[in-house]
């Protein structure tokens, strides 16, 4: 079986992979696990280009450890690789752009025998919460008992949102329009860290990669990996 580190943004992130994603990749013979930011993993959020380098670089010289991330392009500090250009790009292009450029730097720092099947860069284009507009019913649902509105009434809403937006990757990164404003302006008392996981957990994998086709590419990629010698 082979190893799977994954380094995440936050405590949504860890949670989704040690609740939906491990439990999944494992029966393709891949043991995942999350790494938080820093070299104790306490940090949170994207971190600047150094020292996200040197998370990755720590964690592939484990032997026989393939690395992947997950990281949105929003947030994202602009000193990444390929960042400042993919932001003239179009949104679907843009975090794509990113992770070849990123995938290049981290062969040129590991050298000419470094296996590159063992990186595996993935970028959200937008926040978590995207993810969670797979299914405006399963959020709505979630999240009703922190609102004042009805499960039908928020479904409405976050099914506009969807609409509007095209799909659910794609949903407006703008300061007042991304993912999580969207929510927490019809449910101010929604957390991320206690809410986030949950919504996804319910939506389940088979929903996530029929909505959010980028998400599906690098699940797929993930599960080719017990495959894969390192």
């Amino acid at each position: 079986m082979n190893s799977l580190a994954v380094l995440v943004e936050g405590e949504t992130e860890q949670a989704f992979v040690r609740k939906q994603l491990a439990g999944h990749l494992v029966t393709f013979g891949v043991q995942a696990f999350a790494i938080p930011p820093g070299k104790q993993g306490r940090l949170r959020g994207v971190r600047k280009w150094a020292g996200t380098q040197t998370d990755l670089e720590r964690l592939l010289k484990r032997p026989g450890t393939f690395v992947t991330t997950m990281f949105d392009f929003y947030g994202m500090p602009i000193d990444w690789p390929g960042r400042s250009e993919a932001g003239k790009l179009k949104h679907g292009k843009r975090a794509e752009s990113v992770e070849q450029a990123v995938a290049k730097q981290i062969q040129q720092v590991m050298g000419d025998k470094f296996n590159q099947r063992r990186f595996i860069p993935y970028v959200q284009l937008h926040e978590f919460e995207a993810l969670m507009f797979a299914s405006p019913k399963v959020l709505a649902d979630t999240l009703a008992p922190l609102s004042v509105m009805s499960a039908e009434t928020l479904a409405r809403y976050f099914t506009g949102v969807l609409e509007e937006a095209g799909a659910p990757e794609w949903i407006n990164d703008s300061y007042d329009t991304c993912p999580s404003r969207r929510i927490t302006s019809v449910v101010q008392s929604y957390r991320k860290p206690a809410q986030g996981s949950i919504v996804t957990e319910r939506i389940g994998l088979p929903k996530l990669r029929e909505q959010c086709k980028h998400f599906a590419s690098w699940i797929e990629k993930l599960e080719a990996i017990g495959t894969v010698e390192s």
